[in-house]
């Protein structure tokens, strides 16, 4: 039997947002919308209305940040992950944050979306460190960042509220 580290990492696709995306993203984010939201905090209801999620998608493409899609071989929508802070000091720095629907996980999407992302990152030059947070109650995403390389910073763990209750995410860093 496989562990999670002996697993092949699938193939995936990573294209920007645009509009275009509306209709599946809503899909995306509606069914996974319960299951997200043990980690992160629940999406505005602009979020899931198509005519305000196509703005919200606008915006998106205007921000200096970069929002990709996480596509799987077949071209299903797997996961979204981002690129924040792109503008913001340090500037080699930028942060990365990522989502895989709830019926994707455990099979190397993660890993290979953000192993995606660091390569283009490290083609691209611009940048020369990635950060992330993981919370300590979703132990998948320590290890997927372990297993792409990243290391964790013990110094840059922060506490924020999810659901009014104090959430614990850790930092970490990868040098690109």
């Amino acid at each position: 039997m496989n562990t999670p580290t002996q697993l092949a990492i699938p193939p995936v696709s990573l294209h920007e947002i645009c509009e275009a995306d509306a209709l599946e993203v809503l899909e995306f984010e509606s069914s996974n919308s319960t299951f997200f939201e043990k980690w992160v905090p629940a999406r505005g209801p602009e979020h899931f209305e198509e005519m305000s999620l196509r703005q919200v998608i606008k915006d998106l493409m205007a921000d200096p940040d970069r929002f990709y899609l996480v596509r799987s071989g077949t071209g299903e929508l797997v996961g979204r992950i981002n690129l924040r802070k792109l503008d913001k000091e340090p500037l080699d720095t930028v942060e990365l944050g990522y989502r895989v629907g709830e019926n994707h996980l455990g099979k190397g999407y993660a890993k290979a979306a953000v192993l995606a992302v660091a390569e283009q990152m490290r083609a691209d030059g611009a940048m020369k460190h990635l950060e992330a947070f993981a919370a300590d109650n979703n132990p998948a995403s320590s290890n997927v960042l372990l297993a792409c390389g990243f290391r964790w910073d013990k110094t840059g763990t922060k506490t924020v509220q999810l659901n009014d209750n104090p959430l614990t995410l850790h930092r970490f860093a990868l040098t690109l």
